[in-house]
Parts: structure tokens; sequence; C-alpha cells
């Protein structure tokens, strides 16, 4: 028996020789169809990926209270993120020390113990150990330091989002970040007040590859006027073209960047972030650095990716058939479910000072157009579910074949970058590239193939 075949062979190419190609691909502007379902690459993502970077788990308006607590996932590992009674915010694997059983089976709530169902192992809201039944006769002499929940090693938050990295050596989460930083500060941070989330997050299945949604919430504004056309139609989102021409990429590096939105553009005559005055008279400029102000003065942040599955997207939208329109934003998180699923959980956000009828208003624009029963959202998943299909095809992988991400690569286009652009990181000249998905796949590839 032949140990090897076609070196594109699904049965037989080694992850090795795959990543290889991989790396070879990105050179050439391609990226192969064979990460979008291959269960060996998705239990790399699950170890070299969720076990090391700074990942996303909840925004801090969700736990305000001593013992406030939600269940959120890192890769698909079930956690506990709480805030203990002396009010530090810790993440607990869900999973009691003694038979693994779930300790906590309720999405949120608050609670000053955790008990397991099983034998009612006992744990505080910190974690520790705290006992058992019958413990004087069970386990006299056990050490309850030894069996606390499995603990993330790092926890820390930044403009009130939440992350945690399971990786005892992993860099701080500003060092992660880099430059998205600045930005983060500056739209995020306007608001003295800050942001806060509007209820439970949405949560559904699709059949798409999570790394779909992160690529595209990176940098593709390309597909805007051909797939979500139907917002134009009826009124949602006028000159749509001429909106989308304009828009252009800030490259942060590591994987992360956005989609900016240039003011002067057809879109509510209103001042600062696409907000009415009754919104924008509670901003606080003189916080910012100049060029922090001078940024969001004159532009919109549409999107953003964080490396490696946390997106956010703003957009002024018309709710109701000849009503104004309405700013709303939105937290984004692609979470994997297998190599050929994700769970996309949606988390409607809002000025935390902004007066309670724009934020019922926000959210009701945000939930009709990106929910699971918004209209944009239908389209967008019907169009990744594409992904895993080609990469579990046996033909398409016999063929070794590729993804396209050429747009604007190597003169396709007119795509450069500016030289007058007063951030950190690199601005675009133009929407028609695919440099920051391509950026994307680099920093994913670095991951999977860091032992």
């Amino acid at each position: 028996m032949h140990s090897n075949t076609r070196p594109g062979n699904v049965a037989d190419a080694s992850v090795d020789d795959l990543l290889d190609r991989v790396g070879q691909s990105i050179d050439d502007g391609t990226v192969p169809v064979d990460i979008f379902n291959d269960p060996r690459i998705h239990e790399l993502e699950l170890k070299r990926i969720y076990g090391r970077c700074w990942v996303f788990v909840g925004h801090a308006s969700e736990i305000p209270e001593p013992g406030d607590y939600v269940l959120r996932y890192i890769g698909e590992d079930q956690f506990i993120l709480v805030r203990d009674e002396h009010g530090e915010i810790r993440l607990l694997l869900n999973s009691c020390r003694h038979r693994g059983s779930a300790v906590c089976r309720a999405d949120r709530g608050n609670a000053s113990h955790f008990r397991c169902p099983y034998h009612a192992w006992v744990f505080k809201n910190s974690g520790e150990w705290n006992g058992a039944p019958h413990r004087r006769n069970a386990y006299r002499d056990l050490d309850p330091a030894e069996w606390s929940l499995l603990s993330a090693p790092n926890v820390d938050s930044i403009q009130g989002l939440i992350f945690a990295s399971l990786d005892p050596e992993a860099p701080t989460l500003r060092e992660y970040l880099g430059d998205m930083v600045w930005y983060l500060d500056a739209y995020l941070g306007v608001d003295p007040m800050g942001t806060s989330v509007v209820g439970d997050p949405h949560r559904w299945r699709v059949p798409a590859n999570w790394k779909s949604g992160a690529e595209n919430f990176i940098g593709d504004a390309y597909h805007v006027p051909s797939l979500h056309r139907s917002i134009e139609d009826i009124g949602a989102f006028p000159e749509i073209d001429a909106v989308i021409g304009a828009e252009f990429h800030v490259d942060v590096g590591k994987g992360q960047g956005m989609i900016m939105t240039p003011g002067g553009l057809p879109r509510p005559p209103w001042g600062i972030l696409d907000c009415p005055p009754e919104v924008t008279e509670h901003f606080r400029l003189d916080g910012l650095l100049p060029e922090q102000r001078e940024m969001i003065e004159h532009n919109t942040m549409v999107t953003f990716t964080i490396f490696p599955n946390l997106s956010y997207i703003a957009s002024p939208i018309v709710a109701e058939p000849g009503s104004d329109p309405t700013a709303f934003m939105a937290l984004r998180q692609w979470q994997p479910r297998g190599p050929g699923q994700m769970d996309i959980w949606n988390w409607p956000m809002v000025w935390t000072s902004a007066p309670e009828e724009f934020k019922k208003a926000s959210y009701r624009g945000g939930v009709t157009y990106f929910s699971p029963s918004g209209m944009v959202e239908q389209d967008d998943t019907v169009a990744w579910a594409g992904a895993p299909v080609a990469g579990k095809s046996a033909f398409a992988r016999a063929n070794e074949m590729s993804f396209n991400l050429q747009l604007g690569h190597n003169g396709m286009s007119d795509y450069g970058y500016r030289t007058d652009w007063a951030g950190p990181g690199r601005a675009s000249t133009s929407i028609y590239g695919e440099r920051q998905q391509l950026d994307y796949y680099s920093r994913w590839l670095e991951e999977v193939t860091k032992p």
C-alpha cells in the first residue's frame, strides 16, 4: 500500500503539507479551500489559536454587580464569566473537578456559589472549592486549594470589552491588541459613561466556518452592492454605490483592521459617528488626542475585526419605511462549532448616556437588519455557507482548489495607501482590495504553525 498519492489528496496530504501550501498561496493572493472544513485544522485552531490568543468573552455591562455571571465560550470550551464577591472579574471553566459535570446551567444570573448537581461539590463564585456533602467523613484530608475550578490565567478589559487568554505566558491585552487600542479608545471612549449592551446576545448557528465572518468584517465592502442590494431597493441604505465607493481600510497589523466611511456622504445630516445632537451633546472630545478627535469628527468606523473572532459593526439604518435613519452598533463574535459550522453571537450596543428613545430606535434598527431574522444577516449567512462545502469537496481538494483574494493584488486596482492618515496603521486609498483579508490569514497561519 502506498503511503502517499497526489499531494492534494484529502486522505493522504499531511497537515504540514497543507499549511506549507497555505503560506505559498497567501503570497499569490489565494487561500486553499481545505482550511474551511478540515477536522485536523479545526483541532489546531482550538489548541493554538483559542488556547493562546486573547478572546472576547463579554461586556462589563453584562455583569455589573458582585455575583453576576453569564456563560461564554473560548473555542468550544464553556466558561462562567463572573464578577466575584470582591468585584473581580473571573473566567471559570464550567466543569466540576470531581466528574466534570457543569456546575452552572443557567445562561445568566447572580450567585454566590456554584453547586455541581452530581455529588454536590460546591465552589465559590471566585472558583474556590467550598465543600461537599459529609465532608468530615468523605474528604477530611482534601486540600481545597488544589480542587478549585480551573480559571483563565489572564482576564482584562478595554473600554468595557472583556477578553481572556488561556495562555499563562500571554502578552498583556494591550500588547496583544497593539495599534487597535488607539482606535478603541477613540471610538468607544468618546462617551464618558462608555457603552452598554442591550439584553442578552442573540445566538444562532449557521453552516459556515468562523473565519468567513471574521474575514468579511475586517475589510470586505466589495460584496455590499451585490449581496445587499435589496437594502437600497427598500430605502434602508440610500446611494449604496456612492457610500461603498468612498470607504477605505485601516490596517493596524496582527491580522486586525477596519472599514472606515468618511463624512460628507449621503448619510444622516448629523454629527459625530452619524449620531444626532441629543446623543453627541454627551460626547467628550476634549479627552481625546488631537489626531483621534480629527478622525472621529470626519470618519465613522463601520466594521472592525480583532483577531481571532471578534467583530463590530456600526451604520445608520432606516428601521421603518419613511422614518429617519438611526445609528446602531453591535459586537459580533464568530464561535467555532466544528470545522464547518459556527454560532454567531450578536450584542446590540448603545452609548450609555444616550436618551432612552434613541437607544430603543437604535436597537430596533440593529435587530431589523443584523440579527437572526435580520435582512442583511440572511444575505451573509447564505453566502458564507459555500466555503465549508468547497472545503469538504473531495474533487476540490484533489485539484488543490483555492479561493481568490487578489482584489487589488499586484496592481489589479488603484488600491494603495494614503500619506495623510494621522492614526496608527495604514489607511488605504480605496476599498477595492483584499490585502486586509490576506493579512488576517497570514496571522492565522502564524498562530496555527506556532508549536
